[in-house]
């Protein structure tokens, strides 16, 4: 029952939470919303705030809880919300904690599509 809720529907509406397999996707999914934000907000067109951002790449690090040691994204964290460092830098800091959680899941699982995948892989050789 891949995606599927475990305990049923009431009404058509999911009761139950997520199954394992769907968490992994609702996971893969933050991550891609994450770059997207960095994307637009590296380019001054995102309307959310470093600290906004750092907030989700947290989110998306307990999400993938094997990518990133829990101090490390303290330090990062500390640096986002301090006055010390400029706005650029701040987001650069996001954008390396969210390469590393692409790294880390690349090397456990290869390359997996987001949307429509349905099984599909793409494993580098």
């Amino acid at each position: 029952m891949s995606g599927r809720t475990t305990a049923g529907r009431v009404g058509g509406r999911s009761t139950g939470r997520k199954s394992g397999a769907g968490q992994g996707v609702r996971a893969r999914r933050e991550l891609a919303a994450l770059n997207d934000a960095l994307a637009l907000a590296e380019r001054g067109l995102g309307h959310q705030s470093a600290a906004t951002l750092m907030a989700r790449l947290l989110r998306v690090a307990a999400m993938h809880p094997k990518a990133v040691d829990d101090t490390l994204m303290w330090q990062v964290t500390d640096l986002v919300a301090g006055a010390d460092v400029a706005e650029s830098v701040k987001l650069t800091l996001i954008r390396m904690g969210w390469a590393s959680i692409v790294q880390a899941q690349y090397r456990d699982y290869g390359l997996r599509l987001v949307d429509g995948g349905r099984g599909a892989q793409a494993r580098a050789a």
